[in-house]
C-alpha cells in the first residue's frame, strides 16, 4: 500500500472501532433510550446498535486476526497476527447475527451486550497498541487523512 492508501485505510478502521463502540456509547449517553422508554422504536433502535456495533466489532477481530492486505500486517509485516477472540465466539456471531440461520430459533435469544463489554475492551487495547506504533513508526500517516 502507499502512504496515501494507508492514510484512507487507518481513517476508515478509526471510524470502525468508533461504530464498534456505538451500543456502549449509546447506553452511557441514553440509559433510557434515545427516543425514551417505552417508544415503539426503541427496541428497534436499540437492536440496530447492537448488530452495527457487532458487525464493527467483527471487522476490528478480522484487521487483529488476519494476515491480508487489509489487516495490521499491511502495516506492519512483522505483526503477529492474533484473533481477539475464540473460534467459538467467532462463529457464534456469524451464525447469530451476520448470517441468517436457525439458531435464534432453536436456541432462543442471546445477550450480546455481555459479548460487547467482554471483546470490546481487548479491540480497544489492540487499536491502542497499534496506535503507538504508528505513530512511532509511521507518524507520516497522522499527518493528512490519519
Amino acid at each position: 500500500m502507499t502512504t496515501t492508501q494507508k492514510q484512507t485505510f487507518l481513517t476508515d478502521m478509526l471510524y470502525v472501532l468508533q461504530q464498534a463502540r456505538a451500543f456502549r456509547e449509546y447506553n452511557r449517553l441514553c440509559p433510557s433510550g434515545y427516543l425514551g422508554s417505552g417508544h415503539p422504536f426503541e427496541t428497534t433502535v436499540r437492536n440496530a446498535l447492537i448488530e452495527s456495533s457487532l458487525s464493527f466489532l467483527r471487522k476490528v477481530n478480522e484487521f487483529f486476526g488476519k494476515n491480508s492486505e487489509a489487516s495490521a500486517v499491511a502495516f506492519f509485516p512483522d505483526y503477529q497476527s492474533q484473533w481477539l477472540w475464540t473460534k467459538e465466539d467467532c462463529e457464534l456471531l456469524n451464525n447469530r447475527v451476520m448470517h441468517l440461520s436457525l439458531c435464534h430459533a432453536i436456541e432462543g435469544d442471546y445477550d450480546w451486550t455481555v459479548f460487547l463489554a467482554t471483546h470490546l475492551p481487548e479491540a480497544e487495547k489492540r487499536f491502542d497498541e497499534f496506535m503507538s506504533r504508528v505513530r512511532l513508526e509511521q507518524p507520516e500517516l497522522l499527518t493528512s487523512k490519519g
